[in-house]
């Protein structure tokens, strides 16, 4: 009788821990996990070792004390698996739990239980297999009448397969599938909170990123191996800007191999800005826990957790492409004192208005210093052959010397490099079409590669109409004096599809992926 009373205690003692850690439909806050991985050993490992060593990984971050209070953990882009380890999963809408059932790989069986074991919502990104055709897709299937994707997929506290999202917008990725239509893939959960999910490059386009807030998520999970480029998109300067702009809580979690320019996760809070994030000049694996105020608590307390920053020294470890800015329109500030400098600029149809107030220190001639230019453009560009888009900006830049070809670069000896400049209050002001296929929004990079405190900024849109057009007046101000800024604007996309890219062929069935890498 005391053995069974002390195992009944144990149990409601068991209850009640995990009562008081799952957040309730009535909290002003939930409790989200989002997970740095590092895949360095992706490339020197066989497929099926690196796929068991990174799940007990996963599971090990899943069962760590770090966890305990998390409501919903989530996983970077391609941590897990690869096209060789393959599972198949079930659809969510047959309700299926796939631990112990051998149909599905030792991935997906695992992290099932494992999330009904800790009664955690898991989001973990995988190379699914599933049978070819289906839903009716007429374009040709693999010899082996399999389609690979890459797929979040997400399991509820009792190890359920609810929702499945596979990415659309593919980087590359040969070998790997896409479905006929993007898929704007939402799912709910028991605090209250209704996410919307999508990968990567998604990130980049309309459907389905900008389709999941029109149809109202106010909450996002964004899976990712982002490549960072300079100056507009490295990867947390990104996704705290799209949270900013949509208004979203962001839970984004980045693959971590900083030799080849991935890194980047953080869980921002809409217009509040981030509560953490990181950029790695070290590949790393950690788990950030963060309390989220839901977007409809506006009173809910936000806490941001003190900053992970490293050097610009120690962010040379850190791989940046360089955007295509060389057709841009510019003109450089002079270097010269205490300044008020004012600049007018149009490319096309776009024109830019930049007002400025910034101060020029004394630099020692052992010293190498950033100089900084104006920049405008209104045309398209290509992302690395693999999709092409229009790009609307206006920015500040700066420059390794004095020729726009300098832009968007950094010095190769950060240890000898001065902060010349410092600008004490930077103004852009643009007018831009006001129809909602142009999406722009606040970028700003500094030189450790993170975004500026949406504190030390203002930005304001106020649309109207003229001769029965609407026009979009945007202005974005730095209010707090900065000396180590990489780059200031307004940017954006207006989602205008190249007759001839590769993600147009693929979708219309022009061109479709190999069964093989």
């Amino acid at each position: 009788m005391q053995i069974r009373q002390a195992l009944l205690t144990g149990i409601i003692a068991c209850f009640i821990v995990l009562s008081a850690q799952i957040s309730t439909p009535a909290d002003d806050s939930y409790w989200a996990g989002v997970v740095e991985f590092s895949y360095e050993d992706k490339t020197v490992e066989e497929p099926d070792v690196y796929a068991s060593k990174h799940l007990e990984k996963y599971i090990q971050l899943i069962n760590s004390a770090e966890a305990d209070p998390v409501d919903i953990i989530v996983f970077p882009e391609y941590g897990l698996n690869n096209i060789e380890t393959a599972s198949f999963v079930p659809d969510p809408s047959e309700r299926i739990a796939p631990c112990n059932i051998a149909l599905y790989e030792t991935t997906v069986r695992d992290l099932s239980c494992v999330a009904r074991q800790r009664q955690k919502y898991l989001v973990v990104n995988l190379v699914e297999k599933a049978l070819c055709p289906e839903d009716n897709d007429s374009r040709p299937c693999a010899p082996n009448g399999l389609n690979r994707f890459n797929t979040n997929v997400v399991f509820d506290r009792n190890g359920f397969v609810i929702a499945r999202y596979r990415k659309y917008n593919l980087f590359g990725e040969n070998g790997i599938n896409t479905t006929r239509t993007a898929d704007v893939v939402t799912f709910e959960t028991d605090f209250g909170v209704t996410f919307g999910t999508f990968i990567c490059f998604d990130l980049m386009f309309d459907q389905p990123a900008l389709q999941i807030v029109r149809n109202g998520v106010t909450d996002v999970i964004f899976s990712t191996m982002w490549f960072s480029e300079l100056p507009f998109l490295t990867a947390v300067q990104i996704q705290q800007a799209w949270a900013f702009k949509n208004n979203v809580n962001f839970l984004a979690s980045g693959a971590s191999f900083p030799g080849i320019g991935s890194t980047g996760t953080g869980v921002f809070a809409g217009k509040r800005g981030r509560i953490v994030s990181v950029m790695n000049h070290l590949a790393d694996i950690k788990l950030y826990v963060a309390k989220v105020p839901k977007i409809d608590r506006p009173e809910a307390v936000l806490v941001k957790q003190p900053h992970e920053k490293y050097t610009p020294l120690e962010m040379t470890d850190l791989k940046l492409k360089r955007d295509q800015i060389d057709g841009y329109y510019s003109t450089s500030l002079p270097m010269i004192g205490d300044t008020d400098f004012q600049s007018s600029l149009c490319q096309n149809q776009l024109c830019c208005n930049f007002t400025l107030n910034y101060t020029v220190q004394y630099v020692p001639g052992d010293q190498q210093y950033y100089r900084y230019r104006l920049a405008v453009h209104d045309g398209i560009r290509t992302f690395d052959g693999f999709a092409d888009g229009a790009i609307t900006a206006c920015a500040l830049l700066a420059c390794t010397n004095d020729s726009l070809s300098s832009c968007a670069t950094r010095f190769d000896n950060q240890s000898v490099v001065a902060n010349a400049v410092q600008f004490n209050s930077i103004q852009i002001d643009g007018v831009f079409p006001g129809d909602e296929d142009v999406f722009l929004l606040p970028n700003s990079v500094d030189m450790s590669i993170l975004p500026l405190e949406v504190e030390e900024t203002e930005y304001s849109e106020r649309l109207y109409t003229e001769n029965f057009v609407e026009y979009k007046q945007i202005q974005y101000k730095l209010i707090s004096p900065r000396s180590d800024l990489l780059a200031f604007s307004i940017w954006g996309r207006n989602f205008i599809q190249e007759p001839n890219s590769a993600k147009t062929l693929l979708h219309s069935g022009i061109i479709h992926h190999s069964d093989e890498l």
